[in-house]
């Protein structure tokens, strides 16, 4: 999977039991799909996204801490929980 950074996960290290908001500098949100892979590539989480805006929050409350993928159609970006 190509790392292509379009969009920007905040923030960036993320608390435990917050959320991540996700921007982007235009509606490039293709897919109506998020997964959250850990740096091994597992699956953590996955979900639909509703509004396809350009900004938009997901929880990653339980999540232990780490570094993680947040991964919507061929785009990727890296955030870590602590």
């Amino acid at each position: 999977m190509k790392n292509q950074s379009q969009f920007v996960v905040s923030p960036n290290t993320v608390p435990c039991n917050a959320s991540i908001t996700v921007q982007s500098p235009v509606n490039m949100f293709g897919s109506d799909s998020y997964h959250i892979v850990n740096d091994s590539g597992e699956l953590i989480r996955k979900g639909r996204i509703c509004d396809q805006t350009r900004e938009f929050s997901l929880s990653v409350g339980g999540m232990p801490d780490g570094i993680y993928w947040l991964v919507m159609g061929e785009l990727r970006e890296r955030f870590t929980i602590v």
